[in-house]
């Protein structure tokens, strides 16, 4: 596997911090450019990183594992797990099913343009923005159109349907329950309301506005169970593997997880909160993320028969601006994974 090289890849392109885990039968861990760009403090080995929509994977396992438990049915519509709460110009809970939650073909819009972009949201990062608020605002937008469409709404009603049916006060502890603590992953959690500081040791943030602005600490309520958890390259790594792998669901529901569906922008395939990117020497089958000031690219390396490889993990400390950003990111998987040993 192409390692340093791969992890250098980043900062070449100017992406202040970076860091890469490769997890097979030996677990290599490597970090580039600068965990500050104040003081030029190097990237914590194995730091905490904000990881966005990578939450969409835990969600999702706890959802699959309630179906297995035959609390929650797949096709069965949000109405009757939610009711009343899905009614509006953008959709009506009794004709979408959970599925189609899981998988972004609900036709439900998504709630960001609520919120301010670039230097205008810098400014405004403490503001707190509740789930509920969001969904009713997503509520009075269009659906959106074509058969798969990247929504966050879905996810935020998703940690609603975890609450309502396990009667937990919120669906992070049942993912701390059911996955966070058998795996042990001590680092991993979600940011409690208005904690806006991350826990540990951890690399600094930034979006572009055009200048690189420092937005570590913020306000991640919006994100909710759609992309608030905080966790490790090593963290994140254990959890795919363990789930690609079938430590946490069973053969039944690990097959509806991986059912995948045409996606379209930064994702090649969606299943039920799980994504696959071709690569040329496999499929990087996980979950990205990407929040202000953090991106993940994160899975595990399932080969062409089938066969489930090294766990994979890079955080930047950035979000990439366009595509060709984010082509510059599947590169990096692509040398990690599939270049010869030793380049």
């Amino acid at each position: 596997m192409g390692g340093r090289r791969a992890a250098d890849g980043p900062s070449r392109a100017g992406v202040p911090g970076a860091l890469m885990t490769v997890a097979g039968r030996t677990t290599v861990t490597l970090r580039s450019g600068t965990g500050d760009v104040r003081t030029g403090r190097p990237v914590p080995p194995n730091g905490l990183v904000r990881i966005g929509s990578t939450t969409k994977a835990f969600v999702a396992t706890v959802v699959l594992q309630l179906v297995g438990e035959g609390r929650v049915r797949l096709d069965a519509p949000v109405e009757r797990y939610l009711p009343g709460v899905v009614r509006g110009r953008g959709g009506d809970g009794r004709r979408i099913t959970v599925r189609q939650l899981l998988q972004h073909t609900s036709g439900l819009p998504d709630p960001g343009t609520l919120l301010p972009q670039g230097r205008e949201w810098a400014d405004q990062r403490f503001r707190h923005h509740d789930r509920d608020e969001l969904i009713r605002y997503a509520l009075t937008l269009e659906p959106t159109s074509g058969p798969w469409s990247y929504t966050n709404t879905g996810y935020l009603l998703l940690g609603k349907l975890i609450e309502q049916v396990t009667g937990a006060p919120s669906w992070r502890d049942e993912v701390q329950r059911r996955i966070v603590r058998p795996l042990g992953l001590r680092h991993t959690y979600s940011p409690d309301p208005r904690e806006y500081r991350i826990r540990g040791a951890h690399p600094r943030g930034y979006i572009r506005a055009p200048d690189l602005i420092d937005v570590t600490e913020q306000d991640t309520g919006h994100m909710d169970a759609a992309g608030d958890m905080v966790s490790t390259p090593a963290e994140i790594d254990r959890f795919f593997g363990a789930l690609l792998r079938g430590r946490l669901l069973r053969p039944a529901e690990l097959a509806e997880m991986s059912r995948m569906v045409p996606a379209r922008g930064a994702v090649d395939e969606y299943g039920l909160g799980l994504e696959i990117n071709h690569l040329s020497c496999g499929d990087l089958v996980g979950h990205s993320g990407q929040m202000h000031g953090y991106s993940m690219l994160a899975g595990v390396l399932v080969g062409r028969g089938g066969r489930a490889g090294p766990a994979f993990v890079l955080s930047i400390t950035t979000e990439p601006a366009d595509m060709d950003d984010f082509r510059r990111v599947m590169r990096v998987a692509e040398t990690a994974l599939c270049a010869p040993t030793g380049s």
